[in-house]
């Protein structure tokens, strides 16, 4: 069963490093309902497995937006414009959202997930608008949007591209634009909501293979997969039609998401 974990871990990461690349986001979306499923195997008790697959996928994104971070800076596409104005709200929330993971139910949290990722594949659906960018949205607001993201991100170990991506294509950044400033925004989630779940995880009883709530050999095997997968996403953007791709992805999101909200 352990041989099993470990290459469905590997499995997960490949996916989770395509999509990163390709669609900005961290990989949250996949990895956090394999976890769910997979943790259990590992020996991971049932009151914790919820938390660690979302702290545990929060440290998968780290690795995986920094590759494809690296591979859109490669491209020219980040722009450093929008990336000033998200990344300090992204990150202040980020800490706030992994606290209050730490505090609610196991079977609330997974409900909320199941909940956002439904959402998330609607949204996924909705034609996005076109035009000139809006940058004249206040620094304020833009703080207070990407707190929220952040907070709701660290929450459900989604690292954030899913609703960043569509909060610029709003504000008409050009999509591939759009994708690159999400992995530089994941990544910076992903850093500050596993530090504190590393440090909340202090109180708990010492566990083999655990870094606080984050799970190092499910974070290991996703994360080598992830990392070798990411560049491949982001060059893959600039040849196939990203439309189909999340139509495709959104379908997938609606099973998974009632499958968690039933079990």
């Amino acid at each position: 069963m352990l041989i099993t974990g470990w290459l469905w871990c590997l499995a997960g990461g490949v996916i989770a490093g395509l999509l990163a690349g390709m669609l900005g986001i961290g990989g949250g979306l996949v990895i956090v309902p394999l976890l769910i499923y997979l943790l259990p195997v590992f020996g991971v008790p049932p009151e914790l497995v919820v938390q660690m697959a979302v702290a545990t996928s929060l440290a998968t994104i780290v690795m995986t937006t920094l590759s494809a971070a690296r591979s859109h800076y490669r491209h020219g596409q980040i722009s450093w414009f929008w990336v000033r104005r998200l990344i300090p709200g992204l990150m202040a929330g980020a800490v706030f959202g992994a606290w209050l993971a730490t505090q609610l139910k196991p079977e609330w949290l997974q409900r909320i997930f199941s909940i956002v990722l439904l959402v998330l594949s609607i949204r996924m659906l909705i034609p996005q608008r076109t035009g000139e960018p809006i940058t004249g949205v206040s620094k304020r607001l833009m703080a207070l949007i990407s707190a929220m993201v952040g907070s709701l991100s660290a929450l459900v170990g989604i690292g954030g591209g899913s609703l960043t991506v569509p909060l610029l294509q709003r504000l008409r950044v050009p999509i591939r634009q759009a994708i690159a400033v999400s992995s530089v925004g994941s990544l910076s989630i992903g850093v500050s909501a596993v530090l504190a779940f590393i440090v909340l995880g202090q109180q708990m009883e010492s566990n083999e293979g655990l870094l606080g709530y984050v799970h190092g050999p499910a974070w290991l095997g996703i994360s080598i997969a992830s990392m070798l997968c990411a560049p491949l996403g982001a060059a893959l953007t600039q040849r196939i039609p990203v439309k189909r791709l999340q139509q495709g992805f959104a379908a997938f999101l609606v099973l998974v998401s009632l499958e968690l909200f039933i079990g």
